[in-house]
């Protein structure tokens, strides 16, 4: 299950998410800067701390299962932790949106790279 290749794509597949985060807030809020986004530490690292997730959840389930059980945890991770732990101030709806980005792309990423 956590096999080295796992871990590495779940790495990949979290900071390919919130490089798709950081554009889809851009693209959706044209004050905010792209490249602080990206390059922000903090927000790479929880992004791939909450992608980890994705390597039991695709070792238990499989096909449509394992995509949808896969979005709905990475978007209650990012979203719930956005809002609750660092505060962010934009509404529900909007940290929804971005974040499903993050996971519809983080997901995507890990199903076709793991390792079967």
């Amino acid at each position: 299950m956590f096999t080295p290749r796992n871990i590495l794509i779940a790495a990949l597949s979290g900071v390919l998410g919130c490089i798709a985060n950081a554009l889809a807030i851009v693209a959706l809020n044209a004050e905010a800067a792209l490249m602080p986004l990206i390059l922000s530490a903090g927000r790479a690292f929880w992004s791939v701390v909450f992608a980890l997730a994705l390597i039991p959840i695709f070792a238990r389930l499989s096909g449509a299962a394992a995509w949808i059980t896969g979005f709905v945890v990475l978007e209650a991770l990012a979203s719930l932790s956005a809002k609750l732990i660092w505060g962010a101030g934009a509404p529900w709806s909007f940290v929804l949106t971005v974040n499903g980005a993050y996971a519809v792309v983080a997901v995507g990423v890990y199903a076709v790279g793991r390792e079967n």
